[in-house]
């Protein structure tokens, strides 16, 4: 979770709230005691859906969101860890409405990203213009969606947001004590 935790965050900036996910994980590839691998499915508040894919053993470390609405498919550069650093293209559906999108992009240049947009948005919350800071609020979010994930990968069931206060994780979600979080049956079922 911690590689892809930024998009996650990115994806709820995006679309608001998780309502509910599933959750698969595995330790595929690498020797280590975390899982390498993961498949997500999560249902937004607003009925949104995503997937997100993520995998330590590819060849190349890249990250890219691919975002598709009605009319409008916006797809970021492929940064390691940094989506929404990279150039970002955006695509209208009806090729004669491009000129409406790229006006619209246009306008939007000079927006920073980053830590460098986090501490500006810090700084215009400040003096009184907020809406773009990343609040205790949206931390909160960010650790409740891991805990969700993880919970759903080892549960195997679907599982809804915001966790209740008795929720089997609630208060953590470290293996139980003995386990590493790498089974037997991932130890024996890595590829090689």
């Amino acid at each position: 979770m911690g590689h892809a935790i930024h998009n996650h965050d990115l994806l709820c900036r995006y679309f608001g709230p998780v309502a509910a996910l599933s959750a698969q994980t595995a330790t595929r590839v690498n020797t280590i005691e975390t899982e390498d691998c993961a498949a997500i499915s999560m249902q937004f508040e607003n009925g949104a859906l995503a997937t997100s894919a993520i995998t330590l053993g590819a060849a190349s470390d890249t990250t890219r969101l691919r975002l598709v609405f009605e009319h409008l498919t916006a797809t970021s550069g492929d940064l390691p860890y940094a989506p929404a650093e990279g150039t970002w293209s955006f695509t209208a559906r009806d090729p004669a409405r491009q000129g409406e999108v790229d006006a619209v992009v246009a306008g939007l240049r000079g927006i920073k990203s980053g830590f460098v947009g986090y501490f500006a948005a810090i700084a215009d919350a400040i003096a009184g213009d907020t809406g773009r800071e990343v609040t205790l609020d949206d931390g909160r979010r960010s650790i409740e969606l891991v805990t969700a994930i993880y919970s759903a990968a080892r549960s195997g069931e679907r599982i809804a947001l915001p966790l209740a206060a008795n929720a089997a994780s609630y208060t953590g979600w470290v293996p139980e004590q003995g386990t590493t979080g790498m089974n037997d049956d991932v130890k024996q079922s890595r590829i090689p």
